[in-house]
């Protein structure tokens, strides 16, 4: 794998070709090594801000810086990764130490056996690293440890709430012997107990006209009367037919009459005609 890479001021190109493969032990202690450089420099500038915002990945690149000065031919994201695995086998370790130091069992044991004394296969069945040196683990507890005794301190100097681990040296046995006699001798004493309070009964008060309402038995409305039923399309059309004709015979009618008084008053008129019509005529 190669990357090509340009300094601050851009003219200088250097080409760096990563080693691939699995890590060596010397790959792997100068990783440590880098790291904890990182984990003390970061540490000196935790106060600066500019210092405190720097990304994940500037910080990887300057692991990877170092371990090349130091012959270490990997890239951030390879020591990134070995880091984590590193990590991940350690934490098994160390907690499979801390359970076989709390049972208390000897070294001799077959079941509680320490890590160093155990074959490769033992440790698989126990789902333990394999090839976890002890060079390694060392190494990496003095890391881990380091890392967390500056953590403790500097969150006591910010103001911050430390971690239990390195306030508490000892554990609080008893309350009362940090208390004074006095709050002593009133934690001792013992609490009277509650003196029950009788309430009086409520007075008796009428049920409210709502109430009363409401429990009267309710009154059936008489039946409604229904009117008689709503004629059918037909019997409409049938009625409108019939007024129709209705008004047409009415009409027919006045229109006869008044010809039949038109005809009598030309009768009347001719008769009338006739009769001037003698008087003038000679005798």
């Amino acid at each position: 794998m190669k990357l090509v890479m340009a300094d601050q001021g851009g003219d200088n190109i250097v080409t760096r070709e990563y080693r691939k493969g699995n890590w060596t032990v010397n790959e792997t202690l100068v990783l440590i090594e880098a790291k904890k450089m990182d984990d003390e420099r970061r540490m000196k500038r935790s106060g600066d801000i500019e210092g405190r915002g720097k990304p994940t990945e500037l910080r990887w690149k300057w692991v990877e810086d170092y371990c090349w000065r130091k012959g270490c031919l990997r890239s951030q994201n390879q020591c990134n990764d070995k880091w984590d695995n590193l990590m991940r086998d350690y934490k098994k370790v160390r907690e499979y130490q801390r359970r076989t130091a709390e049972r208390g069992e000897g070294t001799h044991s077959n079941e509680g056996s320490s890590y160093w004394e155990m074959e490769k296969n033992e440790r698989k069945v126990k789902n333990l690293p394999s090839n976890m040196l002890r060079l390694i683990y060392e190494r990496l507890e003095e890391v881990v440890d380091k890392k967390g005794d500056k953590t403790a301190v500097a969150a006591g100097g910010s103001g911050l709430i430390p971690n239990i681990p390195y306030v508490m040296d000892r554990p609080i046995t008893s309350v009362e012997t940090s208390l004074p006699p006095l709050l002593q001798h009133q934690l001792l004493a013992p609490i009277p107990a509650a003196i029950p309070l009788t309430l009086p009964a409520p007075p008796h008060l009428p049920p409210p006209p709502i109430a009363a309402a409401a429990a009267a038995p309710l009154v059936q409305p008489p039946p409604l009367s229904y009117a008689q039923p709503l004629p059918t399309v037909a019997q409409i059309l049938i009625q409108v037919s019939i007024q129709t004709r209705q008004q047409r015979e009415g009409r027919e009618e006045l229109v006869m009459g008044k010809a039949a008084v038109g005809a009598q008053q030309v009768q009347t008129t001719q008769t009338k005609w006739a009769l001037q019509s003698l008087k003038v005529l000679p005798l």
